[in-house]
């Protein structure tokens, strides 16, 4: 019965050593939050969006129009990892901070980690998507 124990507890103690032994500092290694962006109507579907800041998001631009459409913050402290695939040009000038495209009928996604609080405006850069009200609010928390 005592060495029953002393098994049990040495398991006990070795899942709790492998629990502890994740990665650490300031949400790296952390699952991203999934946050569907679906356009129709030339429109966003959401005009406002809360994030945290530290906090990985997989942003899918899910685009249920005919016309093609993205996704852009001009200036937003993240750090961006960028599909393959994902490289539509923009609608002109500087490439912006935060950029995801998608085709007519098709999907795409990048995954970012905002690292400063703040209310930032995303909009659609294909020549006047934003003047038609392709435009919204991140508010990262």
């Amino acid at each position: 019965m005592r060495q029953w124990i002393t098994h049990v507890a040495a398991v006990a103690l070795v899942l709790a050593l492998v629990g502890c032994s994740g990665s650490t500092g300031g949400g790296t290694g952390a699952e991203p939050r999934l946050l569907e962006l679906t356009t129709n109507n030339m429109a966003f579907a959401m005009k406002e969006i809360s994030v945290a800041k530290g906090q990985p998001v997989q942003l899918v631009l899910a685009n249920q129009d005919a016309l093609l459409h993205d996704f852009s913050i001009d200036r937003i402290p993240v750090s961006v990892t960028k599909p393959k695939g994902n490289d539509h040009q923009h609608g002109g000038g500087e490439e912006p901070d935060l950029h995801v495209s998608a085709d007519a009928g098709k999907s795409q996604k990048v995954v970012f980690t905002p690292t400063k609080e703040g209310k930032y405006t995303y909009y659609c850069t294909v020549p006047g998507h934003r003047e038609a009200g392709m435009v919204g609010t991140m508010i990262v928390l």
